[in-house]
C-alpha cells in the first residue's frame, strides 16, 4: 500500500518570500530525490499557502524510509526543528477521506487537520 506525506514549514509572510519560494523548490527537488534514493517514493510538489509551505510526497511505501530521507534533507537544510511531517492513509471510515497522523516532531505525533 502506498502513503501520502506531507512536510510543513512556516513562512514569514503570507504567501512566502521569493527566497521562500526558491527554498521550496530546491526542497521538493532534495525530497523527490532522497526518497527515490531510498526506493520509498517520490515528490509530488507543493505550495505556499498563508501559513505555511506544503510539500507533498506521494507513493510512499516505507514511511519508515521515507520519514527517515525527509529528515535527513531538512536536518542538511537547517530546517528540521521547525517542520512538521505528517502521513496520509486512506481513511477506514470513508474512502473518500484520507486520515493524516503526525510523525515528526515526536511530541505531536498523533492526528492532525492539514488543509
Amino acid at each position: 500500500m502506498a502513503f501520502g506525506m506531507i512536510v510543513r514549514l512556516p513562512v514569514s509572510i503570507p504567501y512566502g518570500t521569493d527566497e521562500e519560494f526558491d527554498l521550496r523548490v530546491q526542497l521538493e527537488r532534495e525530497l523527490g530525490a532522497a526518497l527515490v534514493g531510498v526506493g520509498a517514493g517520490k515528490s509530488a510538489g507543493g505550495g505556499i499557502d498563508t501559513s505555511h509551505m506544503n510539500l507533498q510526497l506521494d507513493g510512499v511505501t516505507d514511511p519508515t524510509k521515507a520519514l527517515t530521507a525527509a529528515k535527513e534533507v531538512l536536518a542538511r537544510n537547517g530546517l528540521l526543528a521547525r517542520a512538521v511531517v505528517v502521513l496520509e492513509t486512506a481513511s477506514e471510515t470513508d474512502p473518500d477521506e484520507r486520515d493524516r497522523r503526525v510523525l515528526w516532531p515526536p511530541a505531536h505525533a498523533g492526528t492532525s487537520r492539514v488543509a
